[in-house]
């Protein structure tokens, strides 16, 4: 199984990263752990969500990319090796 860490910046609203979770599950990928922080300043929020799975990566970063508030995905490379254990 693959692992991957995702960084998504958003706009702050509470309905994000319940789609942002709902989009992953139905894509077929495991959440392995998740942190999210709110820059206030600018109402811009970063969601950091290490995911595991067989499919490639892609999928997930094209549908998360289509809601409505995402600003950015990208992929941290740097963390499959902190996510496997």
């Amino acid at each position: 199984m693959n692992n991957y860490k995702l960084i998504i910046m958003t706009d702050d609203k509470q309905v994000v990263l319940e789609r942002i979770l709902q989009v992953t599950r139905y894509r077929g990928f495991l959440i392995n752990g998740m942190t999210a922080q709110v820059n206030t300043g600018n109402n811009i929020a970063t969601i950091e969500l290490l995911v595991s799975s067989d499919r490639p990566i892609s999928l997930l970063i094209d549908q998360i990319n289509k809601l409505v508030d995402i600003k950015s995905v990208e992929v941290d490379n740097s963390a499959s090796q902190l996510c496997s254990a």
